[in-house]
């Protein structure tokens, strides 16, 4: 979890979220993804993208700097768009005793 999120979700966060994914709508009527990464794109806005990220200064709150995004394209806008954070270290196993 990003330090942006640490918080947990907020109740005007979910309101945000569902002007932007229009969640008052038929899921048919519901806007698309924004992004658009043809190697990954599922077409189905289900997050919500941050144009401008948190960290690099970016309104959370800010409907205009939002947009609509399958989770797919929005995992790998953060990967290709933020390559120049540290590596992520490797995930540790957890013991199934």
């Amino acid at each position: 979890m990003s330090q942006s999120w640490q918080g947990g979700s907020t109740t005007r966060w979910r309101a945000l979220r569902a002007r932007v994914l229009r969640l008052d709508l038929p899921p048919a009527a519901r806007p698309r993804c924004a992004i658009g990464y043809t190697d990954v794109c599922t077409d189905e806005a289900t997050c919500v993208d941050h144009i401008i990220p948190l960290h690099m200064g970016g309104a959370k709150y800010d409907q205009a700097n939002c947009r609509p995004a399958c989770q797919p394209c929005n995992l790998a806008r953060n990967r290709r768009d933020h390559t120049h954070l540290a590596h992520e270290p490797t995930p540790k196993r957890i013991s199934s005793w």
